[in-house]
């Protein structure tokens, strides 16, 4: 909230992976945003970097974003460490899949932004002279985006072709037969030079400081290694945020010293060295970066392999960094020290000497002229502080941030700055050093928090005081102080300290205590409701003129009988077929049962092994259901033959399809080999089944339930948990808008994914105007994901709530979206079925409840569900309205009225009962 009216909420700088992360979590608070990048197209520093042989430094199963697990599903890396063009195609994908490439206006570089203290409103303002204003101002230049100018004498003189690698040119560069330069060994040069050996006549490599390049053992994967790296990626990104860097490798508990023996310790480095850069660096010993001595034992064995590796002794000399190991970031490399081994490949010393241009191409200090047809610049970046340098960014009373930061570098935690009002610096100064997109997933949820509160609590203005920019300044300083590699890093150029760029005093740019001490000082804030900062709550005068949304309405009271909504005259399929609902049912079980069985047997039969995961709670329920004597008199009334079940089958419609496709792949679902999503994604099989017979009772008498709300007020705010593809919805608004016009003044479409938007879109076109979509986790409290607490009349939850890790939560949840006397419209299978059993069980999701005690299945009988609903604040079930009469009824819709809070007596609230 702002005194000052904005042009947007918020406004993001930067379109790579930082701004991507922060369009996607404002989009998830319902924020407007606008995100300007200089570049035509997203990527950030991975559009530029776009030089042969640009790659990661980090392993593609953690150089990537995590905030939401169809991320993962839904994308296949091809390489250990993925390429530029990979990366490009990767973050397109996401923009693409989330809509967020809406908020971006490319080639748009921005020069300034200024705050003010009285509209309390950000201003910034792009290079054409255009300025837009808003209340949270995000900069996510990240931490490498400002390369570091060719600044050598002589460069207007150079008569040949020469390119910077951090500004690639968008069109292929001919290297065929020229002589090349190449200036820089930092991990573009590490990376450039072993593509351009192959091609070049001669490449000349120009080398100031030698560095530790690391090999990357960089490999294809394959479908089988994706698919193993999807099934433990939580793990692995668990183990990522332990890790002190951010990447996914484990402390090895020993030390250098510990081991003692020579022997042992060079067969535990060289084992470090064949699996590959990080886990050379992370797994080997502990000490190594900590111990001098056993630093300079890693050193040794570094320079050991550069000297085996590189045939000339001259050439490997030059190559062996001399000074600690660490002290500068070592590179993967890709047969980069092997390169110098080829006999057009030179190697130039300017430890000693300065460089100039000249017309035909390179001249040292020293006198030596080396005459090139292309030099290529791999200079490196300024980092850290670099890009905000390059804006006017001022804040409160005109302060400027590069002054500030000239005599000392401070933040809090690398995301506020004191002086600096509602500016979250996204993935820049301070923050850990490592892998960035670990760090990125925990400073933006931490933002993500700290504006919801103040949305929520209508504060204006959030301030980080000096004392805690100062704490965590000087305790980011003395852990690099602490460290012995810190000096070297300054007498080595370590952009560690940002010593690349020349005439810059060196600060430390990045934390070095670990991802888990920064995410503690983080935490800390919110579990002391942000005790170092200060915010400002919305002025009183503002708060007046805000609309309202009226006094709460009870309609938990309405007259309605369960016959009322049962004695509705449903279409369904069954009709199509001359069977009544309760005959298709009955027969859709009996062919269910028949395909269970052969199952049970098979695996039984042949000895076959379950897969111990979700789906050894699955085979125990099928075997009990075939054990049982209803299951066996169901069996019974089945065809015996698979020809037989087909013909019964394909006279079942929907379901009959379901049954048809699922049951011939029982056992290969259970024993792993087959993907059960395949089966019910396939020509939209999952979203057909929603709009099936199997359910279209209920949803009719919850939108028959909405009808008469509705037609008794226009106002009420309704919303609908787990909307999915929007089957139920769509029969709320045929019944309440045949014709397309408003009913209520506010529909919210959720669901935990954004991803069934688009198909619910698809569905809803006729009423796409009057819905509001956005994505809700009903297990997490809501206020935490932007919604209003206490707000909706009605909400609606069709066949979601079950497939819940904890029924108390969610149902908590929605009781704090309900006004109290708003009503919960529940659509739920009130009994296990053989159809649901064999259509779902497959499903991880299906036994999310395991923990809860739900290990037969995840459902609920009517009852069950009244005690659910009275342990967090309703009024149980008031009506159930059933699909089908006994004994074949197993789906119903269930109405709750949400009571009102219990005041809390001596700051104690007590029990609900």
């Amino acid at each position: 909230m702002s005194n000052g009216i904005a042009d947007y909420d918020a406004i993001v700088l930067g379109a790579g992976f930082s701004g991507i992360r922060c369009l996607w979590e404002l989009d998830q608070l319902g924020l407007t945003v606008r995100c300007y990048d200089a570049a035509p197209d997203i990527g950030g520093t991975w559009y530029w970097n776009r030089y042969p042989g640009s790659r990661t430094d980090g392993e593609a199963w953690v150089y990537l974003l995590n905030f939401a697990p169809e991320l993962m599903e839904e994308w296949d890396f091809h390489e250990r460490y993925p390429s530029r063009d990979e990366i490009q195609e990767y973050l397109g994908r996401i923009v693409d899949r989330y809509d967020l490439r809406k908020h971006i206006e490319f080639a748009a570089r921005v020069v300034a932004a200024h705050y003010s203290d009285s509209e309390k409103v950000w201003t910034v303002t792009t290079a054409d002279g255009v300025s837009t204003t808003c209340r949270y101002f995000l900069p996510a230049t990240g931490i490498l985006s400002i390369p570091k100018e060719p600044a050598f004498p002589g460069l207007k003189s150079y008569t040949g072709e020469w390119y910077q690698a951090s500004k690639w040119p968008a069109y292929k560069v001919n290297f065929h037969g020229k002589r090349i330069a190449v200036v820089g060994t930092g991990s573009t040069g590490v990376h450039l030079i072993p593509k351009l050996a192959p091609v070049a006549k001669e490449l000349t490599v120009f080398q100031r400081t030698p560095n530790y390049v690391l090999p990357g053992r960089n490999h294809t994967i394959d479908e089988y290694q994706a698919a193993d790296i999807k099934k433990h990626h939580d793990t692995t990104w668990e183990l990522a945020t332990m890790n002190l860097a951010g990447h996914a490798c484990k402390a090895s508990g020993r030390t250098v010293k510990s081991v003692a023996d020579a022997v042992k310790i060079r067969q535990i480095f060289d084992n470090g060295w064949e699996r590959g850069c990080f886990n050379f660096q992370m797994e080997t010993f502990d000490d190594v970066f900590m111990d001098p001595e056993s630093n300079e034992q890693a050193a040794q064995f570094i320079r050991q392999k550069i000297r085996a590796i590189v045939q000339d002794p001259g050439k490997a000399e030059l190559l062996c960094p001399k000074y600690p190991f660490g002290s500068k970031r070592p590179p993967s490399g890709h047969f980069y020290y092997e390169t110098f081994n080829r006999s057009n490949v030179k190697l130039i010393d300017i430890s000693g000497d300065e460089i100039a241009l000249y017309e035909n191409g390179i001249r040292t200090s020293s006198g030596a002229e080396h005459e090139v047809d292309m030099i290529i610049f791999a200079l490196g970046f300024s980092s850290g502080t670099g890009a905000l340098n390059q804006i006017d960014v001022r804040g409160s009373q005109d302060k400027s941030l590069t002054e500030c930061w000239i005599e000392r570098l401070g933040t809090f935690a690398g995301i506020l700055v004191s002086g600096f009002p509602n500016m979250f610096i996204v993935c820049g100064p301070h923050m850990p050093a490592g892998n960035q997109p670990t760090m990125l997933e925990v400073a933006v949820n931490w933002i993500g928090k700290t504006i919801r509160h103040m949305e929520k609590n209508k504060l204006t203005q959030v301030k980080v005081s000096e004392k805690a920019v100062d704490a965590w300044s000087s305790h980011v300083d003395d852990i690099w102080n602490s460290a012995f590699i810190s000096q070297p890093a300054v007498e080595n150029r370590s952009w560690f300290v940002d010593r690349t760029i020349p005439g810059k005093s060196p600060k430390i740019m990045f934390y070095f205590g670990g991802v888990q001490n920064w995410k503690s000082w983080l935490h800390n804030e919110i579990n002391t409701s942000w005790a170092s900062m200060e915010f400002t709550p919305l002025a009183v005068d503002d708060k007046a003129e805000e609309h309202s949304t009226g006094e709460d309405i009870q309609v938990g009271g309405l007259t309605i009988t369960p016959d009322m909504l049962e004695s509705a005259i449903v279409p369904l399929q069954s009709d199509e077929i001359g069977m009544s609902a309760a005959e298709k049912f009955n027969v859709g079980s009996a062919a269910c049962a028949r395909y269970i069985e052969w199952a049970v047997k098979e695996i039984q039969g042949g000895e076959l092994a379950v897969c111990n995961d979700h789906r050894a709670h699955w085979w125990k329920v099928l075997k009990e259901f075939v054990e049982s004597g209803s299951g066996g008199a169901l069996v019974q009334k089945s065809p015996a033959t698979k020809d037989k079940l087909d013909q019964l089958t394909a006279k079942l419609g929907i379901e009959g399809e379901a049954i048809a496709r699922i049951g011939p792949e029982l056992v290969n679902m259970l024993t792993g080999q087959t993907n059960p999503l395949f089966h019910v994604l396939k020509d939209d099989l999952l979203f057909r089944m929603y709009l099936s017979d199997e359910g279209a009772r209920p949803n009719r008498y919850v939108a028959d339930y909405t009808k008469i709300l509705t037609s008794r007020r226009k106002d009420l705010r309704i919303l609908e948990v787990g909307a999915g593809t929007g089957g139920t919805t769509f029969q709320v608004f045929q019944a309440c808008s045949p014709n397309g016009g408003p009913f209520c003044s506010e529909y919210m479409y959720t669901d935990v994914s954004k991803g069934f938007f688009k198909t619910g879109k698809t569905t809803l076109r006729r009423w796409e105007g009057l819905l509001t979509f956005k994505t809700l986790n009903v297990e997490m409290d809501a206020a935490t994901q932007g919604f209003e607490e206490h707000a909706y009349d009605l909400v609606i939850a069709a066949n979601v709530v079950h497939a819940t890790r904890s029924l108390s939560n969610s149902l908590g949840t929605i009781h704090k979206l309900l006004k109290p006397g708003g009503v919960l419209g529940l659509v739920e299978l009130t009994r296990l079925t053989p159809y649901f059993n064999m259509a779902f069980g497959s499903l991880p999701g299906w036994w999310l409840g395991v923990e809860e005690g739900r290990t037969e299945s995840p459902l609920q009988s009517a009852g069950q569900w009244s005690a659910q609903l009275q342990k967090v604040g309703f009024s149980g079930v008031d009506l159930v309205a059933y699909d089908l009469p006994e004994p074949e009824r197993h789906s119903a819709l269930l109405l709750s009225t949400a009571l009102a809070p219990v005041p809390a007596t001596n700051g104690v609230a007590p029990p609900v009962t």
